[in-house]
């Protein structure tokens, strides 16, 4: 007799192991969509992007030693160098919103770029020039920020607040707190001399002097009350006037309209017309109305109160005639305001530069206006004259002999000079970033720190160089050091 034959186990456990398969598969497909959002999210992170606001700026890439040019957007990842050129400003942003303003003629290179879960670490060497930091905290996370100058360690989670390296080092605090350590920095090794906390309303100023005396543990006292003079300079009214512009746009006013309303009893309610106080301009920046500048461009910044339908700048062409301009980021009942004046607009002329700014009220009528003034220095290359080749008149305060070889005692020495038509001057390879184009006077400091001054003679050579780089004669000097405690050889 033919028996059928039994299901097996097999048939019996052949649907849970389609169910665990396919469960299997689907929980692997999700990690694997999870991996590449989280590893793409990882990369968008280790990475930041420059853009150039005006001039040229450039970029070193790691493990290269050419400056090429930066082109605007371009990505900044770890061990990168950017610098900004003469009437040149730029910005760094970072993933979560954080932003570097550059200044002009400022290099910064990126030691630490790099991602952990929802926190950067980023350190940044700022080589010269001043830095404008808006440090955000954002859904995206937040940026531990290190920025390293030739004696401040500065370390913060979040601000706004401004550093300065161009001889003298300083870190002015705006908004949030700063942990700063004093630093010296020998060969392979950093000390911390002093730790210091900057709060809003306060900064950090050394001159080079005093550089120097904190290397000699002669001062460590260099918190002060924020400068006032610091806002009236070029580049905090670029800032200023940059912040306006970013601004997301202001909550739309309610529009009031002359409708017929019920009142609640089923008849209707006469019309209720809006009263509006007239507006009244307010200028913020530049602080000083008429004001000197040398640049550009330039941000004229204000405020204005009471209802404006619409602010009309007008400034003047080259030939007397009227330009007026809508400000096209202002919205009828806002407060704030700011007008760009760049040479590269046609806006912004060498000479004096008058800006008619004219408020109007809720019905369209002009009701204020105030004019603005901007005197731009005129341009160096227009000067009449050739290069000189530069003299040294003092060192460390003393008149300069050539025929003696001066000798000097302390750890640093201050050397100063006069030249003339000079777009810049160079002593021993390195640009003086702070002699400005049509200076007549040049300073330049040797310190055993920076190690351009040793024990015995040493020799130095200055030339200048006109714009396009063209050098003039050179001329050599010796100065003899010998350390406090070294006698020095008759």
């Amino acid at each position: 007799m033919i028996r059928p034959r039994r299901g097996g186990r097999k048939e019996f456990l052949w649907p849970f192991i389609v169910m665990i398969t396919g469960g299997l598969i689907v929980v692997l497909f999700i990690q694997l969509i999870v991996s590449f959002f989280g590893q793409r999210e990882a990369e968008m992170r280790n990475k930041a992007n420059f853009y150039t606001d005006y001039g040229r700026t450039e970029i070193m890439e790691w493990g290269s030693d050419e400056w090429v040019k930066a082109y605007n957007g371009g990505v900044v990842l770890d061990g990168d160098s950017i610098k900004t050129k003469a009437a040149s400003r730029g910005v760094l942003v970072f993933y979560n919103g954080t932003q570097i303003r550059f200044d002009q003629n400022t290099e910064v290179s990126v030691s630490t770029l790099e991602s952990n879960s929802d926190t950067d670490s980023v350190v940044l060497e700022l080589e010269k020039g001043e830095i404008w930091v808006e440090q955000v905290i954002s859904e995206k996370g937040v940026v531990d920020m290190v920025i390293k100058t030739g004696n401040l360690d500065i370390y913060s989670e979040g601000g706004l607040y401004d550093v300065l390296n161009r001889g003298e080092q300083a870190v002015m605090v705006m908004e949030g707190a700063l942990n700063v350590d004093l630093m010296e920095r020998t060969e392979g090794k950093d000390i911390v001399i002093d730790e210091v906390a900057v709060g809003v309303g306060q900064q950090i100023y050394m001159s080079e002097t005093d550089s120097v005396d904190l290397v000699a543990r002669e001062n460590m006292n260099f918190l002060e009350a924020l400068s006032g003079e610091w806002k009236e300079e070029n580049f905090y009214i670029w800032n200023i006037g940059y912040e306006l512009v970013l601004e997301d746009e202001v909550e739309e006013n309610e529009e009031v309209k002359n409708e017929n309303v019920e009142d609640g009893t089923g008849s209707v309610a006469e019309e209720v017309l809006p009263e509006y106080d007239d507006p009244v301009l307010t200028l913020i920046a530049p602080g000083i109305n008429p004001y000197e500048f040398e640049g550009e461009q330039i941000y004229i910044v204000g405020t204005v109160s009471g209802y404006a339908s619409k602010i009309v700048v007008t400034s003047y062409l080259k030939d007397g005639a009227a330009e007026p301009y809508k400000l096209s980021l202002f919205e009828a009942g806002g407060t704030d305001w700011s007008y760009n004046a760049a040479r590269d607009y046609g806006n912004l002329l060498e000479g004096e530069n008058e800006y008619l700014i004219t408020a109007y009220d809720y019905d369209g009528i002009e009701s204020d206006s105030m004019i603005v003034t901007i005197n731009v220095i005129s341009d160096w290359e227009e000067l009449a004259c050739e290069i000189t080749v530069p003299t040294v008149t003092t060192i460390d305060g003393v008149a300069y002999d050539s025929a003696v070889i001066p000798e000097v005692t302390g750890d640093s020495v201050t050397i100063a000079g006069s030249v003339e038509c000079a777009y810049g001057v160079v002593v021993n390879g390195y640009n003086l970033s702070l002699f400005q184009p049509g200076d007549i006077e040049w300073v330049y400091t040797a310190a055993v720190e920076y190690g351009n001054l040793v024990e015995g003679d040493n020799y130095y050579k200055v030339y200048s160089v006109d714009e396009e780089g063209n050098q003039s004669e050179s001329f050599g000097f010796t100065v003899k050091y010998a350390a406090s405690d070294s006698p020095i050889d008759e």
